[in-house]
């Protein structure tokens, strides 16, 4: 499954909830296939994604979204690891975590991770969230219709093709992208 496969299974199943979108191909190709307002792309910011969503969701558990997601992928995970034990402390119900793991660092020139050497779904059972891991992209689709009503929170390690699919540079003021998704969140609570 490449990364746009992906992609687009997760935005048809959550075309509305917030997403905080981890930088580079996986910003870059969810723009360029379902560019939204509620999609808040964190641009070199490395590690960060899993922060931002665990403060996101703790703020939205009383809104009328579902969920709140963040795509993230393995190389930035691992950078951030220790928001996993934060998030299973703090059991944020709305959050869904999905990392998409093509084992390297596409940002950066595509550099070998260690993810092939860490079990993340035991990590985050671990730290208290409920993991599952997916393959392919008919177990995606179950797995993020299970989602919608399950409480979270909830990781997902998605096993993705290590190939870039070409789109253009996301090169836009992270203070714009930022008030787009504030004015989102804004009118779209409930």
């Amino acid at each position: 499954m490449t990364r746009i496969d992906a992609l687009k299974s997760i935005v048809k199943i959550f075309p509305c909830e917030p997403m905080v979108v981890t930088l580079g191909a996986t910003a870059r190709e969810l723009a360029a296939i379902a560019r939204s307002d509620n999609h808040l792309y964190v641009l070199d910011s490395m590690g960060l994604p899993p922060a931002i969503g665990l403060g996101l969701a703790l703020g939205l558990e009383d809104s009328a979204f579902t969920k709140c997601l963040v795509i993230e992928g393995d190389g930035s995970l691992l950078m951030g690891f220790s928001t996993l034990a934060t998030t299973g402390l703090l059991k944020p119900s709305k959050l869904l975590l999905i990392v998409l793991d093509n084992g390297i660092y596409a940002a950066t020139g595509g550099q070998k991770t260690a993810s092939e050497a860490i079990d993340f779904c035991t990590v985050a059972r671990g730290c208290g969230l409920e993991a599952a891991e997916i393959e392919d992209e008919a177990s995606l689709e179950r797995e993020l219709i299970r989602c919608r009503t399950a409480p979270g929170p909830i990781f997902l390690r998605v096993r993705i093709s290590p190939q870039n699919a070409k789109t253009p540079y996301l090169l836009e003021d992270p203070v714009v992208l930022g008030e787009t998704f504030r004015r989102y969140l804004a009118e779209n609570r409930g």
